[in-house]
């Protein structure tokens, strides 16, 4: 960024692995190029507007910009009820200090429903996993129709966390933590 607190800088390698992750989905994707790029991407269930920017800054400058974008798409358009799960989906790689600013900015995001749902993420490393984890409401859950691994689901849940980019051994404790009926609080 070179100064300006209005513009906005795309973290291409966020935005490259997010339409990986929505086109596996069976999402459409529409690249559109604004101010910077936004990738928007619908299937039956949810359209869902995403941008990465390279810092926090930013996302909170897009964030507007970008909803405003896909209000009108879904005034325009005959989305019927998926009027109701239209997203703005926010991510950056850059992390969000505990307690600051930027936090309440953030944290306000994500609680903001006025026209578009919104979901805002610092801290999204540029991989695969992480990005899927960011996009979660949006990815398909696992089908558990094997009886192999329906007999031991939690066995079969612990290995599908640490696919998805979980830490294993974080994913055992929260297992372990569920099994002894402990709070999960007292083991993490």
């Amino acid at each position: 960024m070179s100064g300006d607190r209005n513009s906005v800088t795309g973290d291409r390698d966020l935005q490259a692995l997010a339409k990986a992750v929505l086109l596996e989905q069976g999402y459409s994707i529409e690249d559109i190029s604004s101010d910077f790029p936004v990738l928007l991407a619908e299937n039956p269930y949810f359209l869902v507007a995403v941008v990465a920017t390279s810092t926090i800054t930013q996302l909170l400058v897009a964030e507007p910009v970008v909803e405003a974008l896909v209000t009108e798409r879904v005034d325009a358009a005959e989305v019927g009820a998926k009027r109701w799960d239209a997203y703005v989906v926010l991510l950056t790689q850059e992390r969000s200090p505990e307690s600051s600013r930027t936090t309440r900015d953030l944290f306000s995001i994500n609680y903001d429903t006025r026209n578009v749902r919104r979901i805002a993420h610092s801290g999204v490393d540029a991989t695969l996993a992480s990005v899927r984890i960011a996009l979660g409401p949006f990815v398909a859950p696992i089908e558990l129709d094997d009886p192999e691994l329906t007999a031991d689901a939690l066995g079969f849940l612990l290995e599908a966390l640490a696919a998805r980019g979980v830490e294993r051994e974080l994913a055992g404790r929260a297992l372990s933590a569920f099994r002894q009926g402990v709070p999960l609080g007292d083991v993490l």
